[in-house]
């Protein structure tokens, strides 16, 4: 926004940034599964992210006080390297969580329900640098016309030095003897039920897309429209809506994640994340001011971290012996890879033609569509599915951990 990228161009990057983690994340999970690297390849990418974070404070910024035309961005040196930087930071990151994941429910064995337990530590880092660097960077920039984000490029790279210093403590649990049973894959995605959750994950991710993208885009156009009065404090604001979506609401819900995974079946977690998207949305639309938002980031804690302790406990059951990180970056790509891009192109479309407010408005509405379409399809699936294949499938080698109950 700051350097002058419209809400079009914006929708656009991150749209196309994601593309190559389509490829990259059943790939990493396939190549880790047979040849038993994940320790090595967990460090090597946790190395290359922290370099290119060092990248981004040496790419010359442009700093302007009205939108740039999208035909001459396209025509900045500039705006290429930028958006080459982040695609491959990006594409690392995504790799990374495969192995980050698939190593947590290594680790946990029979307790995968436990994830969110284990994860939540993401979530309390996430949101406590998250307010910090915001911070830092209303601080920094005192007395200067734009934003300085020197201090959190540097707050990431330290960080950076630490996560690698962890990795390289972590003793990594793989079945040397297993191997990868081509077919038993193909059977669990062949299943229609399975192929619906796949769906339901694309779902989710065009949805989380607004937030992760377009959040601090509304925020910034509530304060320009509404309470000019916030600017000087609106990047300690953002960071704010990060801690209170993490700390307030991802943290008590990834510690309660293995409670409730265990009572409440994984779709009626998704039927419930869809609904509170759909209070959300509609939230944001009617809120002026943009300190209101905050109490609304607590549901957070429901439209993200339960139905991704759901959706990444759920892939590890299914996964056949041996396929454990096939399966998570076919979840992932799912999520991250396609839902993702297309919230985000979307929403760029959507904030630009309609506005922000608008926007949310729509999406309200194609919240609560969803919430009853998939409600609907998991009620007819579990009355008229064929539960005797499903067992079979479940008993057989190829795909052992299909369990029909949560299914």
């Amino acid at each position: 926004m700051q350097r002058g990228y419209s809400s079009v161009v914006v929708g656009l990057v991150f749209t196309l940034i994601p593309i190559p983690a389509l490829f990259i994340r059943p790939f990493v999970g396939a190549i880790t599964d047979k040849y038993k690297c994940r320790k090595s390849l967990l460090i090597s990418l946790i190395a290359i992210n922290s370099l290119l974070v060092c990248v981004l404070m040496f790419i010359p910024g442009t700093s302007v006080k009205t939108e740039i035309s999208d035909v001459d961005v396209i025509k900045l040196p500039t705006f290429w390297l930028f958006f080459g930087t982040l695609t491959i930071l990006n594409t690392g990151t995504m790799a990374r969580s495969v192995l980050e994941n698939t190593i947590c429910l290594g680790l946990l064995g029979e307790n995968k329900y436990k994830y969110g337990e284990q994860r939540v530590w993401g979530s309390i880092g996430w949101g406590t640098m998250s307010f910090v660097s915001g911070m830092v960077i209303d601080w920094f920039s005192k007395g200067q016309d734009y934003k300085n984000y020197t201090p959190g490029i540097i707050i990431a790279l330290m960080a950076g030095i630490l996560d690698l210093f962890v990795a390289l403590k972590i003793k990594v649990v793989e079945n040397i003897e297993s191997k990868i049973v081509a077919s038993g894959v193909k059977k669990c995605l062949a299943d229609v039920r399975v192929l619906s959750f796949l769906l339901w994950v694309v779902a989710f991710g065009f949805f989380n897309a607004f937030i992760w993208y377009y959040l601090f885009w509304y925020l910034e156009d509530l304060s320009k429209m509404y309470h000019p009065e916030t600017i000087p404090n609106i990047k300690s604001l953002e960071g704010l809506t990060q801690t209170i979506q993490c700390v307030g609401g991802e943290v008590p819900f990834f510690f309660l994640s293995s409670f409730i995974l265990k009572r409440v079946d994984n779709m009626k977690v998704f039927s419930l994340m869809f609904f509170l998207f759909a209070v959300r949305f509609l939230l944001y639309s009617i809120i002026t001011n943009p300190v209101w938002v905050l109490p609304v980031e607590l549901l957070n804690g429901l439209t993200f971290a339960l139905a991704y302790s759901a959706a990444t406990s759920y892939a590890a059951e299914l996964a056949p012996v041996g396929a454990e990180g096939t399966l998570q970056g076919i979840v992932g790509t799912a999520l991250q890879g396609i839902g993702a891009p297309v919230g985000s192109f979307v929403g760029g479309y959507m904030f630009d033609r309609f506005g922000s407010i608008t926007s949310f408005k729509f999406l309200s509405g194609t919240a609560l569509a969803i919430c009853i379409a998939q409600t609907t399809v998991n009620s007819l699936l579990n009355r008229y599915s064929k539960d005797k294949h499903v067992k079979e499938n479940a008993s057989s080698t190829d795909c052992p951990n299909i369990d029909n109950n949560n299914l």
